[in-house]
Protein backbone atom coordinates (compact mmCIF):
# COMPACT_ATOMS: atom_id res chain seq x y z
CA UNK A 1 0.00 0.00 0.00
CA UNK A 2 1.49 3.46 -0.78
CA UNK A 3 -0.80 6.14 0.58
CA UNK A 4 0.76 9.72 0.79
CA UNK A 5 -1.08 11.57 3.88
CA UNK A 6 0.17 14.98 4.41
CA UNK A 7 -1.19 15.85 7.03
CA UNK A 8 -3.32 13.27 9.52
CA UNK A 9 -6.29 13.97 11.28
CA UNK A 10 -5.40 10.72 13.77
CA UNK A 11 -2.39 9.56 15.23
CA UNK A 12 -2.48 6.41 16.93
CA UNK A 13 0.25 5.75 19.46
CA UNK A 14 0.92 2.11 19.83
CA UNK A 15 3.99 1.44 22.90
CA UNK A 16 5.92 -2.20 22.17
CA UNK A 17 7.73 -4.23 23.94
CA UNK A 18 8.58 -7.83 22.96
CA UNK A 19 4.96 -8.25 21.19
CA UNK A 20 5.91 -10.09 18.24
CA UNK A 21 2.96 -12.22 18.73
CA UNK A 22 0.38 -9.91 18.44
CA UNK A 23 1.74 -7.23 17.23
CA UNK A 24 0.75 -7.78 13.62
CA UNK A 25 -3.11 -8.30 14.58
CA UNK A 26 -2.67 -5.06 16.58
CA UNK A 27 -1.24 -3.22 13.20
CA UNK A 28 -3.78 -4.90 10.91
CA UNK A 29 -6.65 -3.67 12.65
CA UNK A 30 -5.64 -0.35 12.44
CA UNK A 31 -5.16 -0.80 8.42
CA UNK A 32 -8.30 -2.03 7.85
CA UNK A 33 -9.97 0.93 9.56
CA UNK A 34 -12.85 2.50 7.54
CA UNK A 35 -11.26 5.84 8.42
CA UNK A 36 -8.26 5.76 6.71
CA UNK A 37 -6.56 9.44 7.39
CA UNK A 38 -4.49 8.63 10.05
CA UNK A 39 -0.57 8.40 11.21
CA UNK A 40 0.48 4.67 13.43
CA UNK A 41 3.21 5.64 15.42
CA UNK A 42 4.84 2.57 16.78
CA UNK A 43 7.15 2.82 20.15
CA UNK A 44 9.49 -0.18 20.07
CA UNK A 45 10.51 0.32 23.93
CA UNK A 46 13.91 -2.12 23.70
CA UNK A 47 12.29 -5.45 22.51
CA UNK A 48 14.27 -8.49 22.57
CA UNK A 49 12.32 -10.50 20.65
CA UNK A 50 11.46 -10.37 16.58
CA UNK A 51 9.21 -6.94 17.28
CA UNK A 52 11.53 -4.45 15.49
CA UNK A 53 11.68 -6.67 12.20
CA UNK A 54 7.86 -7.18 12.58
CA UNK A 55 7.25 -3.37 12.91
CA UNK A 56 10.05 -2.70 9.72
CA UNK A 57 8.26 -4.72 7.16
CA UNK A 58 5.10 -2.43 8.06
CA UNK A 59 6.69 1.08 7.93
CA UNK A 60 7.84 -0.13 4.85
CA UNK A 61 4.81 -1.10 3.24
CA UNK A 62 2.56 1.72 4.23
CA UNK A 63 4.26 5.34 4.61
CA UNK A 64 1.52 6.13 7.07
CA UNK A 65 3.15 3.87 9.75
CA UNK A 66 6.10 5.22 11.55
CA UNK A 67 8.67 4.23 14.34
CA UNK A 68 11.12 5.22 16.97
CA UNK A 69 13.20 2.95 19.36
CA UNK A 70 13.85 3.55 23.12
CA UNK A 71 15.86 1.84 25.79
CA UNK A 72 13.18 -0.38 27.82
CA UNK A 73 11.70 2.64 29.54
CA UNK A 74 7.54 1.85 30.24
CA UNK A 75 4.40 2.58 28.46
CA UNK A 76 4.39 6.29 29.90
CA UNK A 77 7.44 7.45 28.33
CA UNK A 78 6.77 5.25 25.32
CA UNK A 79 3.77 7.11 24.73
CA UNK A 80 5.25 10.34 25.51
CA UNK A 81 7.98 9.74 22.86
CA UNK A 82 4.86 9.04 20.36
CA UNK A 83 2.72 12.31 21.15
CA UNK A 84 6.11 14.19 20.66
CA UNK A 85 6.54 12.89 16.95
CA UNK A 86 2.94 12.78 16.16
CA UNK A 87 1.19 15.35 13.68
CA UNK A 88 -2.57 14.96 14.02
CA UNK A 89 -5.72 16.66 16.41
CA UNK A 90 -5.98 13.83 17.37
CA UNK A 91 -4.79 10.59 19.18
CA UNK A 92 -5.43 7.26 20.12
CA UNK A 93 -4.13 4.62 22.21
CA UNK A 94 -3.63 0.96 21.03
CA UNK A 95 -1.28 -1.17 22.80
CA UNK A 96 0.63 -4.00 20.91
CA UNK A 97 -1.84 -6.73 21.89
CA UNK A 98 -5.07 -4.84 21.09
CA UNK A 99 -7.40 -5.24 18.45
CA UNK A 100 -9.90 -2.55 17.06
CA UNK A 101 -12.82 -2.73 15.25
CA UNK A 102 -12.82 -1.64 11.64
CA UNK A 103 -15.15 1.60 12.51
CA UNK A 104 -13.74 2.58 15.60
CA UNK A 105 -12.18 5.89 14.18
CA UNK A 106 -14.99 6.63 12.13
CA UNK A 107 -17.44 6.40 14.89
CA UNK A 108 -15.51 8.20 17.36
CA UNK A 109 -14.21 11.17 15.22
CA UNK A 110 -18.01 11.57 14.79
CA UNK A 111 -18.62 11.32 18.51
CA UNK A 112 -16.32 13.85 19.04
CA UNK A 113 -17.56 16.22 17.37
CA UNK A 114 -21.09 16.00 17.76
CA UNK A 115 -20.71 16.10 21.68
CA UNK A 116 -18.28 18.98 21.60
CA UNK A 117 -15.86 17.45 24.41
CA UNK A 118 -12.43 16.95 24.68
CA UNK A 119 -11.83 13.23 24.96
CA UNK A 120 -14.06 10.04 23.72
CA UNK A 121 -14.08 6.22 25.11
CA UNK A 122 -16.07 3.39 24.64
CA UNK A 123 -16.56 -0.25 26.08
CA UNK A 124 -14.74 -3.28 24.73
CA UNK A 125 -15.23 -6.80 24.70
CA UNK A 126 -12.63 -8.68 26.62
CA UNK A 127 -10.55 -11.82 25.32
CA UNK A 128 -8.38 -14.47 26.66
CA UNK A 129 -5.16 -14.54 24.36
CA UNK A 130 -5.98 -15.96 21.44
CA UNK A 131 -9.19 -17.93 22.47
CA UNK A 132 -12.60 -16.79 20.52
CA UNK A 133 -14.35 -13.37 21.85
CA UNK A 134 -16.72 -13.81 24.50
CA UNK A 135 -19.56 -11.41 23.63
CA UNK A 136 -20.56 -11.05 26.96
CA UNK A 137 -18.20 -10.52 28.76
CA UNK A 138 -16.95 -6.54 28.28
CA UNK A 139 -15.69 -3.71 30.05
CA UNK A 140 -18.92 -2.50 31.28
CA UNK A 141 -18.29 1.22 31.05
CA UNK A 142 -20.57 4.05 31.45
CA UNK A 143 -21.93 5.55 28.41
CA UNK A 144 -22.59 9.44 29.93
CA UNK A 145 -21.14 13.05 29.55
CA UNK A 146 -18.46 13.45 32.43
CA UNK A 147 -17.02 17.81 33.50
CA UNK A 148 -16.81 19.19 36.59
CA UNK A 149 -16.54 18.35 39.78
CA UNK A 150 -19.13 15.78 39.83
CA UNK A 151 -17.04 14.42 36.87
CA UNK A 152 -13.80 14.56 39.24
CA UNK A 153 -15.11 12.94 42.00
CA UNK A 154 -16.19 9.91 39.75
CA UNK A 155 -13.16 9.02 38.20
CA UNK A 156 -11.63 9.50 41.64
CA UNK A 157 -12.83 6.12 42.87
CA UNK A 158 -12.15 4.38 40.05
CA UNK A 159 -10.95 4.55 36.50
CA UNK A 160 -13.38 4.56 33.91
CA UNK A 161 -11.67 4.19 30.55
CA UNK A 162 -10.06 1.09 28.77
CA UNK A 163 -7.32 3.18 27.46
CA UNK A 164 -7.56 1.41 23.79
CA UNK A 165 -11.02 3.06 22.91
CA UNK A 166 -9.68 6.57 23.65
CA UNK A 167 -9.67 9.12 21.24
CA UNK A 168 -8.70 12.56 22.17
CA UNK A 169 -7.94 15.97 20.99
CA UNK A 170 -3.85 16.02 21.30
CA UNK A 171 -3.72 19.75 22.51
CA UNK A 172 -5.42 18.57 25.62
CA UNK A 173 -2.55 15.54 26.28
CA UNK A 174 0.08 18.15 25.77
CA UNK A 175 -1.48 21.43 28.05
CA UNK A 176 -1.20 18.59 30.96
CA UNK A 177 1.88 17.44 30.22
CA UNK A 178 0.96 13.44 28.76
CA UNK A 179 2.02 11.08 30.72
CA UNK A 180 3.79 10.50 33.69
CA UNK A 181 6.96 9.10 33.69
CA UNK A 182 7.08 8.95 37.30
CA UNK A 183 8.46 5.12 38.07
CA UNK A 184 6.53 5.24 41.58
CA UNK A 185 3.38 4.98 39.34
CA UNK A 186 3.56 2.22 36.97
CA UNK A 187 0.75 0.70 35.17
CA UNK A 188 -1.36 3.64 36.31
CA UNK A 189 0.05 6.54 33.95
CA UNK A 190 -3.30 6.60 31.95
CA UNK A 191 -5.27 6.91 34.92
CA UNK A 192 -3.51 9.72 36.05
CA UNK A 193 -3.38 11.47 32.71
CA UNK A 194 -7.89 10.81 33.14
CA UNK A 195 -7.58 12.82 36.54
CA UNK A 196 -5.45 15.22 34.97
CA UNK A 197 -7.33 16.59 32.37
CA UNK A 198 -10.75 16.47 34.33
CA UNK A 199 -8.95 18.73 37.09
CA UNK A 200 -8.32 20.76 34.26
CA UNK A 201 -11.56 21.38 33.52
CA UNK A 202 -11.61 19.01 30.28
CA UNK A 203 -14.84 17.03 29.07
CA UNK A 204 -15.19 13.11 28.32
CA UNK A 205 -17.74 11.10 26.92
CA UNK A 206 -18.51 7.54 27.16
CA UNK A 207 -20.21 6.06 24.22
CA UNK A 208 -22.45 3.32 24.48
CA UNK A 209 -20.71 1.47 21.61
CA UNK A 210 -18.27 -1.39 21.66
CA UNK A 211 -15.47 -0.77 19.62
CA UNK A 212 -12.37 -3.14 20.73
CA UNK A 213 -11.16 -5.94 21.47
CA UNK A 214 -8.88 -6.24 25.20
CA UNK A 215 -6.57 -9.02 25.00
CA UNK A 216 -5.60 -11.02 28.47
CA UNK A 217 -2.55 -12.81 28.48
CA UNK A 218 -0.06 -13.75 31.06
CA UNK A 219 2.44 -10.97 30.05
CA UNK A 220 -0.99 -8.15 29.61
CA UNK A 221 -1.44 -5.29 32.16
CA UNK A 222 -4.29 -6.75 33.66
CA UNK A 223 -2.49 -9.90 34.78
CA UNK A 224 0.07 -7.57 35.96
CA UNK A 225 -1.76 -5.65 38.23
CA UNK A 226 -2.92 -2.64 36.39
CA UNK A 227 -4.23 0.19 38.73
CA UNK A 228 -3.18 -2.16 41.64
CA UNK A 229 -4.16 -0.37 44.98
CA UNK A 230 -0.35 -0.45 45.57
CA UNK A 231 0.01 2.29 43.26
CA UNK A 232 -3.68 4.41 44.08
CA UNK A 233 -1.88 5.93 46.83
CA UNK A 234 1.22 7.38 44.69
CA UNK A 235 -1.25 8.62 42.25
CA UNK A 236 -3.56 10.61 44.63
CA UNK A 237 -0.23 12.15 46.35
CA UNK A 238 1.44 13.38 42.72
CA UNK A 239 -2.27 15.03 42.23
CA UNK A 240 -2.46 16.17 45.33
CA UNK A 241 1.01 17.86 45.22
CA UNK A 242 0.21 19.60 41.78
CA UNK A 243 -3.13 19.89 42.13
CA UNK A 244 -3.44 21.23 46.02
CA UNK A 245 -6.62 22.55 45.63
CA UNK A 246 -8.52 19.38 45.04
CA UNK A 247 -6.81 18.00 48.20
CA UNK A 248 -9.47 17.30 49.96
CA UNK A 249 -11.15 15.75 47.21
CA UNK A 250 -8.05 13.23 47.02
CA UNK A 251 -7.93 12.83 50.52
CA UNK A 252 -11.35 11.91 50.88
CA UNK A 253 -11.54 9.18 47.48
CA UNK A 254 -8.68 7.69 48.87
CA UNK A 255 -9.99 6.98 52.63
CA UNK A 256 -13.35 5.50 50.84
CA UNK A 257 -11.03 3.67 48.32
CA UNK A 258 -8.89 1.92 51.31
CA UNK A 259 -12.27 1.47 53.60
CA UNK A 260 -13.95 -0.29 51.07
CA UNK A 261 -10.55 -2.61 50.87
CA UNK A 262 -10.23 -3.32 54.14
Amino acid sequence: MDKVINTPIVSVIMPAYNAAEYIQKAIDSVIAQTFTNWELIIINDGSTDQTADIIARNVNKDNRIKSYYQINSKQGKARNLGISNSRATYIAFLDADDLWFSEKLSVQLDEIKNKDVDLVFSDCYVFYDNNDVDRTNKMNTINALFKGLEAVELFLQCNRIPMLTVLVKREKVIQVKGFTENKNIPMAEDYHLWLKMLIEKCSFYGSNKILALYRVHDKSSTNQDKLSYKYIPEVFYNLMCNYPQEKYLILKALKIKFRKQY
